[in-house]
């Protein structure tokens, strides 16, 4: 058996691996099967480190590490210790004031209605076979109700139209995407809980805006089935090709700088 496939039998699959082989399955084969900084070089990007950072002092507020009165302050004063990477300077001028006026007028009273029960809680179950790893960024439960609900943080842009139920034509794509990875965190609740959450809510930060829907049945089976059935592609994947993306490559993918596509056009 060759070695990629005997990596790809023991390996523990996330929503980021998934995502990550959908985007270039090139780009899957150097993180995950090569796997070797001295060949091909991974780095990150200025979205995600802005994204991670935010993640971070929302996680020191909801384990009361940080008063939410405190967190615009340390935002600025943290910003440069955490963010390194650069992109266009009109884009990182956007992101960042987005996230301080984020952090200026944030209130999280509502949530002395609920019980926090996990702050990035850490996911290791078996799903469909598989070994599935993942986060939650925040798992509340409702002190009236019992109803538990889900939560992500996100950097991207509120999907809804001002109807609050009607998504946006240009956001269908990533919000089928959304769904579904947290459809598979909803199976990690029932898991532990015995129920389903009631709702699988986004915090979309830098919109300041609240994206939310019902839990339904349905589209909790047709994530699983869709998690079973991308590993099989991944599987079943003899040349891991590379998709030439012309901002993925140039801004977003690990290799953009020693991936040998990353200087040829697109």
């Amino acid at each position: 058996m060759n070695e990629y496939k005997d990596k790809i039998d023991k390996m523990k699959w996330s929503y980021s691996r998934i995502t990550c082989y959908n985007h270039c399955p090139y780009s899957f084969y150097l993180k995950y099967i090569i796997d070797d900084d001295t060949q091909y070089l991974a780095e990150g990007n200025y979205y995600a480190e802005v994204g991670s950072y935010v993640h971070s002092i929302l996680e020191m507020i909801f384990n009361g590490e940080l008063k939410v009165e405190d967190a615009s302050q340390y935002y600025v004063d943290h910003f440069d210790d955490n963010v390194f990477y650069t992109t266009r300077q009109s884009a990182m001028d956007k992101a960042y004031e987005a996230c301080a006026d984020y952090f200026a007028s944030v209130d999280f009273d509502w949530l002395n209605h609920y019980e926090i029960l996990g702050v990035e809680k850490e996911l290791d179950i078996d799903l469909n076979g598989y070994r599935f790893i993942g986060y939650i960024d925040l798992l509340i439960r409702n002190k009236e109700t019992n109803e538990i609900s889900v939560i992500d943080h996100k950097s991207s842009g509120y999907p809804f139209k001002k109807d609050g139920k009607s998504v946006l034509k240009k956001s269908e794509e990533d919000f089928s995407k959304y769904k579904k990875q947290m459809y598979l965190y909803c199976k990690a609740v029932f898991d532990e809980y015995g129920v389903y959450p009631k709702w699988i809510i986004w915090n979309h930060f830098k919109d300041q805006k609240i994206a939310r829907i019902p839990f339904v049945k349905r589209d909790y089976d047709e994530a699983l089935k869709w998690f079973s059935d991308e590993i099989k592609k991944i599987e079943n994947d003899e040349t891991f090709d590379a998709n030439l993306e012309f901002f993925y490559c140039t801004q977003l993918c690990d290799f953009r700088s020693s991936c040998e596509y990353a200087n040829q056009d697109e």
